[in-house]
């Protein structure tokens, strides 16, 4: 069928709903927390509009909430995102390695590839896109639940260009530290892991002392060392120390309230490898060559100051607005190794900041024989890309955004219909330091989905969707020069038509009394047009070019059951994508299964055993990485009672069998070898 009709079927379709609209009595977000209560398993999704349980969502989304954030104990991010199907990290095992891929979409060693997904910490967005550096830099020990909205259907609420989906990471609130019916609580940790060799100590406080009024202070303290293979060679240098703050305050006043929160990490590397997606990849292009090793400093900021208004006698009015400010830097020297020096185009430091201004309304519309939630809202940023140190890599650049949205539910009986709408116009331009062109670049993009999910019993469920998402080039892309390549001023935005079907399940008392599950399967297909690959030509080749398609199909399978002190899980993704002459995309990850078997041995004791399955992958230059078996297990003893409760002690240990392997979502390899982790904390 042709493009136009289908656009404008869901553009009518978005319109019709999102207007329709008729007053009678509120539905209370207390029935997502009741649906869950009465299945444990049923996890409460946060970021897909009114906050349900897993099951009721119609997309493929998965949450890792604070349970398991404590089985894993993660030393960096992607330790967490790797337990997700669909999710593969792309670059080494370094904390300041870390970039991710949402089904062949996202990060690469190139700068603007993390453009394919959107990475939120407490809404605002996170991204670092410098040349063969991580991605995103978080303090694991700050999160209290991460969720991961595969696909385009979350473009609507969290921007254009989510071709891989949404990491929607969430930091611990006062509430999470502080006992029932107390004003003041805390938790203490110390931490170690063997690889990559890390230190932590942390301390996190809660204060409560009216109910109108609560605040939060965090501090950790990070030690950082080298990541090692299986056979014991250094891979990646991170040699930092990294302290880590997060403070929260939130006032109320009546039906308003003002919260604050800020957060900041700084760390300084010694003698760090610059290359922290790769390591020194010592002989690659000549005997000699390293990528060098420097004195690095990472400093990441958010700040963040919200108003809310949410009168209870008027259930159309959910009111905030946001006011954030949000800063990625690097800055690298050389350092005391003259045999492994860097770059001199890559020294010097490089900024990545974000205003944004996000005005939202969520309004219950529900009447007479159906439930209607309405979510609307603009938003206004600016982002200053910089670098003190002129780089045809690195081309510096304002770009100015200005967004509209709006997200309709509406539920009749067993049907629930979801329509978005979201427009988006963006301008960038070039600072004085980019040469090779002046050139302005406007463009804009109109964004409508549609999906539905229909109960067919009190067990099962069945959704689909269907989803347009643009994005829009960026700086790198538009003005990158680098390898002699001319700029991309006639680059299209990338335009992906996405379709989704699937089938939930949630149900209790099926093999035995008290026995518990819920399953999730998603197919997908993913259509891109115009896709944005780089040429690596020298000019009058630009460095950018679009490709006329690609295609992306698979599933995922997400499954947990519970009995008694036992919890089996197991997780399946599958994914596959050609471009429009049949060459594999080199971005795509393992086909894998996790399975995972906890037993709750007593009140104190949790025991836990994880194994990654994983195929072998051909890439797009012929070299074909192996499949790979990698196994976790974990221990923990909890007291409940007696002079020890309130402690925590955490053993694990990482690839327990020591197994050599390298993803293939990875540049280069290979992964870490075996990793020992022991953590003491202490709640009061």
């Amino acid at each position: 069928m042709p493009r136009h009709p289908i656009r404008g079927a869901l553009l009518a379709g978005s319109a019709c709903t999102l207007l329709f609209s008729a007053p009678l009595l509120a539905q209370e977000r207390a029935e997502a927390q009741s649906a869950q209560t009465a299945y444990v398993l049923d996890q409460i999704v946060l970021r897909a509009g009114k906050p349900k349980v897993a099951s009721e969502v119609p997309q493929s989304v998965s949450v890792v909430d604070g349970q398991q954030l404590q089985d894993i104990d993660p030393g960096h991010i992607g330790e967490v995102l790797a337990t997700v199907p669909g999710v593969a990290g792309v670059g080494s095992g370094s904390f300041f390695g870390q970039g991710f891929n949402i089904r062949g979409f996202g990060a690469s060693e190139q700068a603007a590839s993390e453009a394919g997904i959107v990475q939120l910490l407490d809404g605002e967005k996170k991204f670092y896109e410098s040349y063969r550096q991580g991605a995103l830099f978080v303090e694991p020990d700050f999160l209290r639940q991460v969720e991961v909205l595969r696909g385009p259907g979350s473009s609507t609420l969290y921007g254009a260009g989510a071709l891989g989906g949404v990491i929607a990471m969430e930091t611990i609130e006062p509430g999470d530290l502080i006992a029932e019916g107390q004003t003041f609580g805390g938790r203490a940790k110390l931490g170690y892991a063997s690889n990559p060799d890390t230190v932590l100590g942390s301390i996190a406080l809660g204060w409560r002392p009216s109910h109108d009024f609560e605040a939060l202070a965090a501090l950790a303290w990070r030690k950082l060392g080298d990541t090692k293979d299986a056979d014991g060679n250094t891979t990646i240098r991170s040699n930092s120390k990294t302290p880590n703050l997060l403070l929260k305050a939130r006032k109320s006043f009546g039906d308003h309230y003002v919260a604050l929160s800020y957060q900041h990490l700084e760390a300084k590397g010694e003698d760090q490898d610059f290359d922290q997606l790769n390591g020194a990849q010592r002989d690659l292009f000549y005997p000699g060559f390293s990528w060098g090793v420097g004195d690095i400093t990472t400093r990441d900021q958010t700040a963040r100051l919200t108003w809310g208004w949410n009168p209870q006698d008027n259930r159309y009015v959910d009111l905030t607005a946001t006011l954030s400010y949000t800063n990625t830097m690097k800055e690298v020297q050389q350092g005391d190794d003259p045999a492994e020096p860097i770059m001199a185009s890559l020294l010097g430091r490089r900024d990545y900041r974000l205003w944004k201004f996000r005005l939202q309304n969520a309004a219950d519309l529900s009447g007479a024989g159906y439930d209607h939630h309405l979510t609307a809202g603009m938003e206004l940023s600016r982002q200053d890309r910089s670098s003190r140190v002129p780089s045809s890599s690195h081309p510096e650049g304002i770009t100015r955004f200005w967004s509209a949205f709006a997200l309709s539910e509406v539920t009749w009986g067993d049907l629930t219909v979801n329509t978005g709408l979201r427009y988006d116009r963006q301008r960038i331009e070039p600072k004085a330091s980019v040469t090779a062109t002046d050139d302005r670049y406007s463009s804009d993009s109109f964004e409508p989905q549609l999906a539905a999910i229909w109960r067919l019993d009190d067990n099962w469920s069945v959704f689909g969707s269907a989803a347009f998402v643009n994005r829009m080039p960026t700086a790198d892309e538009l003005f990158d020069t680098y390898m002699g390549g001319a700029p991309s001023p006639d680059l299209k935005d990338e335009k992906g038509k996405n379709l989704e079907a699937g089938v939930s399940y949630r149900g209790s008392g099926i093999f035995a009394e008290g026995d518990e599950a819920v399953m999730k399967l998603t197919l997908f297909r993913n259509h891109i047009d115009d896709m944005i690959v780089r040429t690596g030509a020298a000019a009058p080749t630009p460095a950018y070019v679009n490709i006329d398609r690609a295609y992306l199909r698979g599933g995922e399978l997400e499954a947990t059951y519970s009995i008694d002190a036992f919890e089996l899980g197991a997780a399946v993704s599958v994914v596959d994508g050609k471009d429009q002459d049949g060459t594999v995309l080199d971005t795509l990850p393992n086909d894998r299964v996790t399975l995972q078997a906890i037993w709750q041995a007593s009140d104190a004791w949790r025991l836990g055993l994880r194994s990654t399955l994983a195929k072998g992958r051909d890439k797009a230059d012929g070299e074909h990485r192996a499949g790979y078996g990698v196994h976790d297990v974990f221990a923990t003893w909890a007291p409940q009672a007696g002079a020890a409760a309130g402690i925590e002690v955490h053993l694990g240990v990482d690839n327990l069998t020591d197994r050599d392997y390298t993803p293939a979502s990875w540049l280069s390899g290979p992964a870490p070898g075996r990793n020992f982790k022991l953590s003491v904390s202490r709640s009061f």
